[in-house]
């Protein structure tokens, strides 16, 4: 089990969305699911159990790098469309 902590309440709905999306495409995670103690808390319980030969701490490392390889896709694809915007008003 892992509490996650959130600082930012803006991304709490989508952090945890995300990386339960996440951990259910991998293979090796048999199960996941998160709750919420309280919902003035930004903090979330994750719950991850995994085939036999994979740890839930490698479920939950390889979901977040993951995550974090799909966001520096969007930023890069995202940042490309805009300058293509920018181009195309000249």
């Amino acid at each position: 089990m892992f509490v996650i902590t959130l600082i930012e309440s803006t991304w709490f709905g989508f952090t945890k969305n995300r990386l339960m999306r996440q951990l259910l495409k991998d293979p090796n995670v048999l199960f996941a699911e998160y709750k919420v103690p309280h919902p003035l808390e930004h903090k979330f319980v994750l719950r991850i159990q995994t085939t036999s030969d994979y740890s839930p701490q490698d479920a939950l490392t390889n979901a977040i790098s993951d995550l974090i390889s799909e966001l520096a896709l969007f930023e890069e694809r995202f940042k490309e469309a805009i300058k293509e915007k920018k181009e195309g008003l000249d």
